[in-house]
Formats: C-alpha cells, sequence, structure tokens
C-alpha cells in the first residue's frame, strides 16, 4: 500500500491489538483553504520545493508569526514538481515553517537529503520502522513531539503494527529541520497504550491544566489512546523529568484513575491497570486538546471515525466533565456534489490550531485521502491539509 489509509489503519490496530480497556470516567494546484471572514492569516498549503501532499498537520507557534507543522507520510519530488505524476518517493515524516506578515504568509518544507538522490523523513527510526508524529509542546528552551513507532506486519490495507511511541526532544528547534539535534526517549512499547494524541503543558487557569491539583502546572499530560473502540486516558508527568522520562526507568509517570486521583503507572507496564479514567470517549487516534482563556473552557477538536465530520467536545476541567460529542463540521469532499467526490474517499485528522484564530474563532484542518491510489495520484485536491475557521463553539 503506497498511501498511508490513516484512519482505516489506526482504527484496526485499535481493534486487532491487545489493548487494555478505559474504566469509566467523566465523559500546480495548491491546498485549498476554506475560511469564514477571519483578520488573522490562514496558512496554506502550495505544492513548492518538492513537498507533493501530506497529512497529519499538528502545529506549535513559535511566536512572531512563525509556527513549526509537522507531517507525516509525504509525497515529493523534484523541486520543479508540480503533480504527484512527477513524485519521486514517499517518505512517513516532514516539516514545514510557516511565516505570517499581517495577512500574508508562506511556507518552508523540509525533509532529510532535501531535493537530492537519497532523501528521507526529518525523524528517523531504527531498522525497518517509521515515525509518524503526534502532539507537541515547548519547555524551557526545548521542543517536544510525541511520535508513534511502526513497522510492517502482513500484508494488505492493514499490514502494519505499532512497536511503541516515543519522545523527540529538540534543543535547537529554532535552527532549520535540517540542523536539529533530535533526542529520542522511550514512552511505551507496543500499540495497547499510545501516549501523546494530545498534550497539555502550560495551559489552563493560570498555566494549570488541572484545577484539582494546586501543584498541576508542574506536569506535561499526556493524553492516550488505548481501548477498542478507542477512548483517551490521562497520563502525567513533572516538567523536570523531561529529559530522563524514558519507560521502562522513570517511576514519575501517573495515571488519572477512576475516582479522579493521580496514581502510579508501573515503569515496566505496556498497559495501564483496568482503574484507568475514560477521559474523553468517543475519540480518535490524533487529535487536540486545547484550553482557551476567553470562555474558560477546554475544546477537544477531532475526527469521527469514517463518518463524514469532524466533531468537538468541551469541558471546563482537564480531568472530567466532558461534554457528548457535537458535530464540528461536515467534509464537503466526502458529499456527492463535490467535484473531489468518490465512494472510496475519506476525510480525518481533524485538529486545531491556536496560533491563528482571533477572539471568537476556531481553526483547525482536516486532510482527505481514498482508499483507491489513483483517486489521490490524479486528484491533486486531495491529500493535503485544508484549513477551516469557525465561530468557537460554547457551552
Amino acid at each position: 500500500m503506497a498511501i498511508r489509509q490513516w484512519i482505516l489503519l489506526l482504527n484496526a490496530l485499535f481493534i486487532l491489538a491487545p489493548m487494555s480497556s478505559c474504566g469509566s470516567g467523566g465523559s500546480k494546484s495548491t491546498g485549498t483553504t476554506t475560511t469564514t471572514s477571519s483578520s488573522r492569516p490562514q496558512v496554506m498549503f502550495p505544492y513548492a520545493q518538492g513537498w507533493l501532499g501530506a497529512d497529519g498537520a499538528y502545529s506549535v507557534s513559535l511566536g512572531n508569526g512563525k509556527s513549526l507543522w509537522f507531517f507525516d507520510d509525504t509525497f515529493i519530488g523534484p523541486a520543479s514538481a508540480a503533480s504527484r505524476a512527477q513524485s519521486t518517493a514517499f517518505i512517513h515524516n516532514s516539516v514545514g515553517l510557516s511565516t505570517c506578515n499581517g495577512m500574508n504568509c508562506t511556507i518552508q518544507y523540509y525533509w532529510s537529503g532535501m531535493n537530492t538522490a537519497s532523501p528521507g523523513p526529518v525523524f528517523v527510526a531504527p531498522g525497518t520502522d517509521w515515525y509518524w508524529a503526534l502532539d507537541n509542546f515547548i519547555y524551557n528552551g526545548t521542543l517536544y513531539v510525541a511520535l508513534m513507532q511502526m513497522h510492517a506486519a502482513g500484508t494488505g490495507a492493514f499490514g502494519f503494527a505499532y512497536s511503541g511511541s516515543v519522545l523527540a526532544s529538540i534543543s535547537n528547534y529554532t535552527a532549520p529541520p535540517s540542523q536539529w539535534n533530535i533526542v529520542y526517549q522511550q514512552l511505551n512499547t507496543g500499540g495497547s497504550v499510545v501516549p501523546g494524541i494530545s498534550i497539555v503543558a502550560n495551559q489552563g487557569p493560570a498555566g494549570n491544566p488541572d484545577r484539582a491539583d494546586p501543584n498541576g502546572a508542574n506536569y506535561a499530560y499526556f493524553f492516550a489512546g488505548v481501548g477498542s473502540p478507542p477512548c483517551l486516558a490521562l497520563l502525567r508527568i513533572p516538567l523536570t523529568d523531561l529529559s530522563h522520562l524514558a519507560r521502562p526507568g522513570n517511576t514519575d509517570w501517573q495515571y488519572l484513575d477512576t475516582s479522579g486521583s493521580w496514581a502510579a503507572w508501573q515503569d515496566s507496564a505496556a498497559t495501564l491497570p483496568s482503574d484507568s479514567a475514560q477521559v474523553i470517549h468517543p475519540a480518535a487516534t490524533e487529535m487536540t486538546v486545547r484550553w482557551h482563556s476567553a470562555t474558560r473552557q477546554w475544546i477537544a477538536v477531532y475526527p469521527a471515525g469514517l463518518t463524514d465530520q469532524a466533531r468537538y467536545a468541551l469541558s471546563s476541567s482537564l480531568t472530567s466533565g466532558w461534554g457528548a460529542s457535537q458535530a464540528l463540521y461536515t467534509y464537503p469532499e466526502m458529499q456527492t456534489s463535490s467535484a473531489n467526490y468518490t465512494p472510496n474517499v475519506f476525510c480525518y485528522a481533524a485538529k486545531e490550531h491556536p496560533e491563528f484564530e482571533t477572539a471568537g474563532q476556531l481553526v483547525f484542518t482536516y486532510v482527505c485521502n481514498s482508499t483507491v491510489e489513483s483517486d489521490v495520484t490524479k486528484n491533486m485536491n486531495l491529500y493535503h491539509p485544508i484549513v477551516v475557521t469557525q465561530n468557537l463553539p460554547q457551552k
């Protein structure tokens, strides 16, 4: 399978892998941009520099109008290429650096061996494994990026499996990605618990993500996919441990249990205990959870499996009280009236990008793919992040 079928693959992995259960808890074409009226720039994703489309698209603000973007499976070709017919390689991750000045945005793409005969991903896994990027955050002068480590297993559309998950640390993240010094630390092995689907640090009231814990600001919080169908458990680690959090070894990892308390997660365990709380359900294998100070609420933005909708949920607390999943956006590409529609097209990867929002706005991206490879190789309107701006949901 030349193109990653993200939702199909990861849903299959959650169903087929031996998962720990969640306990009962609280509830030349260019990338098209869809917006409502906005006084903030909305970055686009042109096919340029040999970058010919990708999915994923978590972002992090660097300040001064700059953001890093983390893409997953990426078509690449010569610097002058304008279509996937000219693609010469397919790498498992790439990075973009967008710069916005007023309403004008540009983006520079990066990958290893860019525009050479030996291209490769930015994040390199050992052996024949590969990395797909999850969420990220910046703390104390270092960028941290969670990664899924994958390997081939079997054949066909579901011929993949988890090797584990890691956290990449980049102390020189303000340098061009081609110059990054990347350190990898093991978060977990296998696919029973996948930390980093969304990560929260230094957010929430007064910068404290856990309002019930006066010391909650001293931790980074990792939403982890568990169970079948997947729900989100919540883990945390002291911020002072970020340079030495690898498991097994670090005994400071905690999980949220069904009583709302934090319990020690055994450092050698690959699964969570049966009393781990189900924090958000249903959930997704890639999503974002972000704090909005103006409305004093957390918003989870995520795709809804193979349906034609992106969805959201709200809570005033990170650890509990999440409301029911609600419709956020219907993907036009999955409607029969769309010029991009085929019965094989599906859309996914919905996630929020607060650095591009003004008061009262919600800015998110999604990606559309197809179970038929030729749909994607021939249609440049598919398989790239699409930006949407809508009114900020409120309770």
